[in-house]
C-alpha cells in the first residue's frame, strides 16, 4: 500500500441510506508512533477530511504506477 493507492474497507457495514461500500486514497503511510499500523485515508464521500484507518482493514483496489517524463 502507498500515497496514491484506491482503497476500500472489505466487510464495511452500510449505514442506512448508503448504497455502494465507501472508496478512499491513501494519502499518508507515515506511522505517527512506533507500533502504529494505521494510514490517512482521504474517504470520497468525507469532504476532504482524513482518518487513520488500520492498514490490515484495508484493500487496495486500484495501485499507483509510477509514471516517467
Amino acid at each position: 500500500m502507498k500515497v496514491g493507492d484506491l482503497i476500500h474497507m472489505p466487510g464495511q457495514t452500510l449505514l442506512p441510506g448508503e448504497e455502494v461500500p465507501g472508496v478512499g486514497i491513501v494519502i499518508d503511510i507515515e506511522p505517527r508512533h512506533l507500533h502504529d499500523k494505521h494510514v490517512g485515508i482521504m474517504w470520497l464521500d468525507n469532504w476532504g477530511q482524513v482518518d487513520r484507518e488500520p492498514k490490515d482493514w484495508l484493500e487496495v483496489l486500484s495501485a499507483v504506477v509510477p509514471v516517467e517524463a
